[in-house]
């Protein structure tokens, strides 16, 4: 599996992510360090789907928001691993103009093109100063050749804890929007749907490059 470094990209860089929120739901997971006791850490990844409304292909848009550490020292989520993305070609990176405080710096895919990975060189730090705010990613942009979508995907979230250096801790989640032929149609307009209304002021800026699909990956 190889890697492509990620900066970020913006509806203004990028107006074919301009859309129709499509889902917008929320999976949660709670996981309790070896020791046990009542110290627990919980992260929610936000379960959003987009349908573009330049080329009324699917974008998927997840976001990682930790809601819960209450254990004696700073959870850190170093990694991010999605299946179900099959052979559809993907043009990923994270989106800067929304909520979150970091995105990602890289970004691969398996040989046979299920798997997507996502690596923070400056991993989330989610602070066992509960309630305080804790930190979030960027949404993820996973932009897709397809025009449907099934929630069969799932994710694992990996990171590690100050307190219990030796140990890798995992995260997981299904029922994930992922690419699919058929399914849950991005054409026809769903009752209900809510037109994508946070647009952030935009920064002028030099003019970006764009990022090589996903699917270009060589072995």
């Amino acid at each position: 599996m190889e890697s492509i470094s990620l900066s970020g990209t913006t509806f203004a860089l990028q107006p074919e992510l301009v859309g129709l929120v499509l889902q917008d739901d929320s999976i949660d997971d709670i996981i309790f360090p070896s020791g046990g006791g009542f110290f627990g850490v919980g992260v929610s990844v936000t379960n959003r789907v987009i349908r573009s409304d330049l080329d009324s292909s699917v974008i998927f848009a997840p976001r990682i928001v930790p809601f819960l550490n209450n254990t004696g020292a700073n959870f850190l989520i170093d990694r991010v691993v999605m299946d179900g993305y099959t052979d559809f070609l993907l043009d990923v990176n994270y989106r800067t103009d929304g909520l979150g405080d970091r995105g990602p710096t890289a970004a691969g895919r398996s040989a046979d093109g299920n798997e997507l990975s996502f690596d923070f060189l400056f991993p989330l730090a989610i602070s066992n100063l509960f309630p305080n705010p804790q930190e979030q990613s960027y949404f993820f942009s996973i932009k897709s050749d397809a025009n449907a979508y099934v929630n069969t995907g799932s994710m694992r979230i990996f990171g590690r804890h100050l307190d219990y250096p030796d140990e890798t801790f995992e995260l997981n989640y299904s029922g994930l929007a992922v690419p699919a032929i058929g399914g849950i149609s991005a054409i026809a307009e769903p009752e209900g749907v809510i037109y994508l209304a946070f647009i952030v002021s935009l920064v002028a800026s030099s003019r970006a490059r764009r990022k090589k699909l996903i699917s270009q990956f060589s072995d």
